[in-house]
């Protein structure tokens, strides 16, 4: 897919597809009659900036806010490049401004992979898509919530709320209401910041019946290329809690798990599913 071709979804929503080449999350825009929402700050102002040169060459309302869905890099810091209010979860606004305080040179970041404190893969990543970094500035968020905010925009109306799960307690999603799309952000990825990629049942669970309680047509992770359809998603987040109430019940026993799987038909254990065995193993060791 054109990582730099601006798609569009449904009347009012539009989206940049991720670029896993710098690990470049989906930006979204909700347009309606009035103003413009925009999912996420990007990983960079290159990437922000991205967005704000296709919107600016098609007939919508400006730009007016920009929601955050957590504050991992690379959803945050393309910040700078917004002179719009940004909204996130409280949480989320404390993380950022603590990222803030923190140096991001090349050394300071290959010392924080050392220390456990950093992940390679994301240290890897802010290299690549920024290799000189003495410019990086921050905005946090301007204005934070604790359950949920909602953005009339215009003939559209957008809930920004908070889920929660195991990629990052802080994660938030936008709900376009009369369009039925959701942006997921990662919430339903693992957890990638403490030991191996890991799911828990007591945090995934509740926020799979959270995203299936939204009236969507369309889910957009925030890593995927294409938007997810209903019916895919309740394949997929299916699949994910048959998986962990399996090990749930059987405990610690990977090659038990993965014969109890095949017996009640999950389909072939391939790769992605014997990863999603592993992470919730993980999960359960921590």
């Amino acid at each position: 897919m054109n990582q730099s071709k601006l798609n569009q979804i449904t009347k009012h929503v539009y989206w940049l597809a991720p670029d896993e080449t710098t690990d470049r999350p989906i930006l979204g825009a909700i347009v309606g009659r009035q103003s413009t929402l925009i999912v996420e700050a990007g990983n960079s102002p290159a990437h922000a900036s991205l967005l704000l040169d296709k919107l600016a060459k098609i007939d919508i309302a400006r730009p007016k806010y920009v929601a955050l869905t957590h504050w991992h890099w690379d959803h945050v810091f393309g910040s700078s490049a917004f002179d719009l209010p940004i909204f996130a979860h409280r949480e989320t606004k404390h993380f950022i401004e603590e990222m803030a305080q923190l140096d991001w040179s090349d050394e300071t970041l290959d010392k924080r992979v050392e220390q456990g404190t950093e992940i390679e893969f994301c240290r890897d990543m802010i290299k690549a898509e920024w290799p000189d970094r003495t410019d990086l500035k921050f905005k946090p968020p301007d204005i934070s919530f604790d359950t949920y905010v909602e953005f009339d925009l215009g003939g559209v109306t957008c809930r920004l709320k908070h889920v929660g799960g195991d990629h990052s307690a802080d994660s938030s999603v936008v709900h376009v209401l009369e369009d039925k799309v959701v942006f997921l952000g990662d919430c339903l990825y693992e957890d990638l910041h403490h030991g191996p990629p890991n799911y828990t049942s007591r945090k995934l669970f509740p926020l799979i019946d959270e995203i299936l309680n939204c009236n969507a047509d369309y889910y957009l992770f925030a890593h995927n290329p294409e938007p997810t359809p209903r019916v895919e998603m309740i394949k997929f987040t299916g699949l994910l809690k048959s998986i962990g109430q399996a090990i749930d019940r059987l405990g610690d026993n990977r090659e038990q798990i993965l014969q109890r799987l095949q017996e009640m038909g999950v389909g072939s254990l391939d790769e992605e599913r014997i990863e999603i065995v592993d992470a919730f193993l993980a999960g359960l060791r921590l």
